[in-house]
């Protein structure tokens, strides 16, 4: 009790406030990201063909991404069920349009236009090219850059939207 009224007195700004709140989990999902990988090459026998530092990045970026939504989706939410909703909102639509089950090819072409705003679009555009093709970074480049850019718009949208009160 009294710990996040301690936390918003502290001399914190609100980046500092917003990554601490985000640290944590990036690095759980990195080290289940990390097991998955090595369940997924030693259990499986799924070849890593590309290489293992672009792969962690890509993971990082995506990681980063998605948790910045969620501070998103948290900050505008005003209670847990309505932020539930706003995720299942956003999920369900992700999984279809990423190109995880249907070939993003063969989607009409508004909702092609849709898989570019999907940041799982590009994670999952980045696993195929270094786990499985082994691709090199002038292939894939741009899928980091939109990555990068989706997370740091996402992230200094919390940051401008957080207000430093108690609800």
């Amino acid at each position: 009790r009294g710990t996040l009224e301690n936390l918003l007195v502290a001399p914190l700004s609100r980046w500092g406030f917003m990554l601490g709140k985000l640290t944590p989990y990036l690095l759980i999902s990195m080290t289940m990201a990390t097991c998955i990988f090595l369940v997924a090459r030693w259990v499986f026998g799924i070849p890593i063909r590309g290489d293992v530092s672009a792969l962690f990045l890509a993971t990082f970026l995506y990681v980063f991404t998605m948790l910045s939504l969620g501070l998103l989706i948290s900050s505008r939410a005003q209670n847990h069920m309505q932020a539930l909703q706003m995720t299942m909102a956003l999920l369900l639509p992700a999984v279809f349009f990423s190109g995880f089950i249907f070939p993003i090819e063969t989607m009409p072409k508004f909702f092609q236009w849709i898989s570019t705003l999907i940041p799982a679009t590009y994670f999952i555009g980045l696993m195929r090219a270094i786990m499985l093709r082994g691709a090199s970074v002038a292939e894939y480049w741009f899928s980091f850059a939109v990555l990068a850019a989706m997370g740091a718009g996402l992230f200094s949208l919390c940051v401008i939207r957080f207000r430093q009160r108690i609800a």
